[in-house]
């Protein structure tokens, strides 16, 4: 049976992974987009304190980019969107290190991205019938309302971590937030320039380890008023 990836160009695709303590998942995760033939795999190291960064070098076509202090989830991602957007790749993606994702998906978003000539593609995991934790729900509702807010541009999954985006959307980004904001940072740089977006479902699984990350009533809170600091 022919794969996906068999009829999609994926030579000049980059997949950017932040990863901070990531050595439960880091493996896998590199492994399956590896069989996807998504060989050109950008880890962004945010200052592990585990074996994440190890794991990494036994794979030859990852290129590994080391923070030496931990700066945060939107700092990992800015450094690999650099990165990506300087050696002119066409397509660059991103992808949480939590194994939350199906890396699959990103085959999904590619090829939206490319059919709809969008600039920037989301995976929203509200969009089709996931088994989502009642509390993530209720932070993405939250999250979705103060992206609207803030952004003008009204999405589903205003906190997914599955992106793929143009080099021409890419080369515009520039984040400042170096935390969960990044997420609507990008939406709003994307809309307020008129780039195209557009969200398509994905699949997400959820774990007792992805619970421990990303957002929670604290860090949201946080998220909000750094947003919302004139200071910032």
């Amino acid at each position: 049976m022919m794969k996906t990836s068999d009829v999609l160009d994926l030579s000049n695709v980059a997949v950017i992974i932040p990863a901070k303590d990531e050595q439960k998942f880091i493996g896998d995760l590199i492994s399956q987009l590896l069989e996807l033939g998504l060989t050109n795999i950008i880890l962004v190291n945010d200052n592990s304190s585990d074996k994440t960064r190890e794991i990494a070098e036994k794979y030859n076509t990852v290129t590994i980019l080391d923070h030496v202090i931990n700066l945060g989830a939107g700092a990992a991602t800015q450094t690999g969107i650099a990165y990506a957007a300087r050696s002119h790749t066409e397509i660059i993606t991103t992808i949480d290190a939590d194994l939350q994702h199906n890396p699959k998906d990103l085959l999904r978003l590619i090829t939206h991205l490319r059919a709809n000539n969008c600039d920037l593609v989301i995976g929203s995991r509200f969009l089709k019938n996931n088994n989502i934790p009642k509390k993530r729900v209720l932070y993405n509702k939250v999250g979705n309302v103060i992206n609207l807010a803030l952004t003008g541009k009204y999405l589903t999954d205003s906190q997914s971590g599955l992106k793929a985006m143009t080099l021409r959307l890419a080369s515009h980004i520039n984040l400042n937030y170096d935390g969960f904001e990044f997420c609507m940072e990008i939406v709003k740089q994307a809309n307020s320039s008129g780039f195209k977006i557009q969200e398509i479902p994905i699949d997400v699984t959820y774990s007792a380890d992805t619970m421990k990350k990303g957002q929670n009533l604290a860090s949201g809170l946080r998220m909000v008023s750094r947003i919302l600091s004139p200071f910032s």
